[in-house]
């Protein structure tokens, strides 16, 4: 049943409307052969915008791109849609498109852990605490050592190397909730157990030295 010039004018207008949402997810690709079209997949917060262009290789043969867009609670029920692409970019991207599409997402959270720290790195402490009680993934990415690193340098200016080195033993969150007198303990039982480490060490490097020593004077005998 061909459309009225209504229809068609708010069919255009619901499409316009899924395309220009935010962002989600967007791929390109050629389908799998023999076909040689190529295909594009738009994800966004209203729904799946699908285009694809029809690659012909007779010379007569006049091809227009096309374009369909599904509604975001419509995609899981859409079996052509998820058909077409999962022939082109594979079941992995058809479970993600699905799992997008679902009210219940939580986008946020769902961003690499780098990102998340690149985030977290510009809140204030107190933000940081909070966004630790949010959820599990949030609590992972604000107990990362990197980000805790750069929080001890934006209150501490600098780091000195003796401040690393406690840091890679009880970690910078540890660290930086440390008040001054204790650091300066652990800074101080830090310095006895390197300097004890470097004595045992020398005095394995004599013991080995000495045992080498004899074993030269009792080969000569």
């Amino acid at each position: 049943m061909e459309l009225t010039a209504e229809q068609k004018k708010e069919e255009t207008k619901r499409r316009k409307f899924i395309a220009n949402a935010w962002i989600l997810l967007e791929k390109t690709g050629q389908a799998p052969a023999p076909s040689k079209d190529y295909c594009q997949l738009v994800v966004t917060t209203e729904g799946v915008v699908w285009r694809w262009w029809r690659i012909s290789m007779r010379r007569t043969a006049v091809v227009y791109p096309g374009e369909w867009a599904v509604n975001r609670d419509d995609v899981p029920d859409d079996d052509r849609l998820l058909h077409e692409v999962e022939h082109t970019f594979g079941p992995d991207v058809r479970n993600q498109v699905v799992h997008l599409c679902t009210r219940s997402n939580d986008f946020l959270s769902k961003l690499p852990q780098k990102i998340l720290v690149k985030i977290a790195s510009h809140l204030s402490l107190e933000d940081v605490i909070a966004m630790a009680h949010c959820s599990k993934a949030f609590r992972r990415t604000c107990l990362t050592d990197s980000l805790w690193r750069g929080i001890f340098l934006q209150h501490h200016k600098q780091i000195s190397p003796e401040i690393e080195e406690l840091a890679r033993e009880h970690s910078w969150r540890k660290i930086f909730f440390t008040d001054k007198l204790k650091l300066q303990m652990l800074l101080s039982r830090h310095r006895s157990m390197v300097k004890l480490n470097s004595e045992k060490e020398e005095s394995m490097k004599l013991v080995k030295e000495r045992e080498a020593s004899m074993a030269s004077v009792k080969s000569e005998h």
